[in-house]
């Protein structure tokens, strides 16, 4: 076995050769072979398929690397396809989001048309889900001032907080010291609705000091009072989703309002300063 192991190059060799001659004899003219060339002939033709098999299985080798790296090439390529179809997916997802809430915020400009707005852009934000505070890309070089209401997609988003040259911090509805006085729409009844921490993070607000002969109830719309110190009358805030029975015997109520606070990316400044004052005198 070592000797074959050694040698087998040359066997092989040696076979093949001796193939080659054998196929030459036997092509001779009025060939007739006889029992021992039958014999050679036999060996032979199975020495041929052998080395036919074998260079059928080397044939199918090469083919099989080839077509592997065109399969290579082309899932590279389709890879690469597929990227680029989810980013022009996700462009278009983002677009949409952007045509919806422009959508929305046009509504709100029609909606309190009477009032003076400027549009402004979200440059940073709380980094909570429901942020309190959010910076825009407006301030003093737009006549923007404190206090000043700001609408979001939904209907009232806050107040102006502080003002810099080119930008404003706004404190969100739910910011645990934001208040504004709010009524019913429908009975006018009316109540203070204020931020609470521990209500922000499931997104409600909650509306304290209503009277206990008061006509608020479950579904009502809950908007700006026109006794407002800051806001002006009749601004949208939400609906009310639950009213409790207070041991004092006044009620109070959770508000859940209609801005989404952990979307918006564009808001719109109501440019006029509202007092108590300024309401009563307009009424």
């Amino acid at each position: 076995m070592d000797f074959l192991h050694r040698h087998k190059k040359y066997l092989i060799i040696g076979l093949a050769a001796f193939s080659f001659m054998a196929m030459a004899y036997s092509a001779r003219d009025n060939y007739r072979p006889g029992p021992v060339e039958r014999g050679f002939g036999f060996v032979i033709t199975h020495t041929q398929g052998f080395f036919m098999a074998i260079g059928d299985w080397v044939a199918g080798r090469i083919d099989f690397f080839v077509n592997m790296g065109e399969l290579h090439t082309e899932n590279t390529r389709l890879r690469e396809q597929v990227l680029m179809y989810q980013i022009e997916n996700a462009r278009l997802l983002h677009l949409e989001e952007q045509i919806a809430e422009l959508s929305e915020l046009l509504d709100i400009y029609n909606r309190y048309a009477d009032y003076p707005v400027l549009g402004a852009t979200i440059i940073s934000q709380d980094p909570s889900n429901w942020f309190d505070t959010f910076k825009i890309d407006r301030g003093l070089n737009s006549g923007l001032a404190r206090d000043m209401a700001v609408l979001a997609p939904g209907g009232l988003g806050g107040r102006i907080f502080k003002v810099g040259y080119n930008y404003a911090v706004v404190h969100t509805l739910v910011e645990d010291n934001s208040s504004v006085s709010a009524q019913s729409r429908r009975s006018g009844d009316w109540g203070m609705v204020r931020g609470d921490i521990t209500l922000s993070s499931h997104g409600l607000l909650r509306m304290e000091f209503i009277d206990e002969t008061a006509d608020i109830v479950v579904g009502d719309e809950v908007v700006t009072s026109a006794t407002s110190s800051i806001f002006p009358p009749g601004i949208h805030i939400g609906y009310v989703e639950e009213i409790t029975q207070l041991a004092s015997g006044m009620r109070s109520a959770l508000v859940r309002p209609s801005v989404d606070f952990t979307r918006p990316s564009r808001v719109l400044v109501i440019t006029e300063l509202f007092t108590h004052e300024f309401v009563s005198a307009q009424e």
